[in-house]
C-alpha cells in the first residue's frame, strides 16, 4: 500500500500546476492506512474530553496545499492541566468557551485512543470516533495527503 501511495505522489508531482487540489485525511496504525476520507474544503475538528476536567476540547485544523495539518484554533471551557492558559495569537471568550487562535503545522499527529467517549474527528458531513477503528490506548497517526487532479479531468471540464 505504501509503495502505491509513493507512486501516486510521484505521478502527481508531474501534473500541471492548474490542478484541483483534493485533501485526504488518513488514519494509520503503524504503516497501514485504516481509514481515509477526502475533505474537499480541507477542514476538520478533532474533539476529545479532557481527562482531568471532563470537559470537551475542540481543535480546528485545515489541510494545507502541501499536506500539512494546520491547527488554527482551539476551543475549551475550562483551564485544566495541559490546556493553554496564555494567549498565543489571540484569545477571546465566546458562548462560554475559551477560543484560542493558534498557528501550528504538523506533518502527522500521533495519538493514543482515549478511554473516554468523545475522542474523534468531526467533519462538515459526518464524524469518525477513534474507538470505532482502534482499541483503547492504541497508537494511531493522523496525516494528510494532497491529490492534484488536472482541471481537464475534474468535473465540469
Amino acid at each position: 500500500m505504501w509503495l502505491f501511495i509513493k507512486a501516486v505522489l510521484i505521478v502527481i508531482s508531474f501534473l500541471p500546476t492548474d490542478a484541483q487540489v483534493v485533501p485526504i485525511l488518513q488514519i494509520l496504525k503503524g504503516q497501514r492506512v485504516v481509514w481515509a476520507k477526502a475533505i474537499f474544503d480541507g477542514k476538520f475538528t478533532m474533539t476529545y474530553v479532557h481527562s482531568v476536567e471532563k470537559t470537551p476540547v475542540y481543535e480546528f485544523y485545515k489541510i494545507d496545499r502541501d499536506g500539512y495539518l494546520h491547527l488554527y484554533e482551539a476551543r475549551y471551557s475550562s483551564y485544566g492541566a495541559g490546556l493553554p492558559s496564555e494567549p498565543e495569537e489571540g484569545f477571546r471568550i465566546e458562548n462560554n468557551q475559551l477560543v484560542l487562535k493558534i498557528t501550528r503545522k504538523f506533518e502527522k499527529i500521533p495519538l493514543r485512543v482515549s478511554h473516554l467517549d468523545g475522542h474523534g474527528i468531526l467533519f462538515k458531513d459526518g464524524v469518525i470516533m477513534f474507538k470505532d477503528i482502534a482499541k483503547e490506548n492504541e497508537l494511531i497517526i493522523l496525516r494528510a495527503v494532497v491529490l492534484k487532479i488536472p482541471k481537464c479531468l475534474s468535473k465540469g471540464e
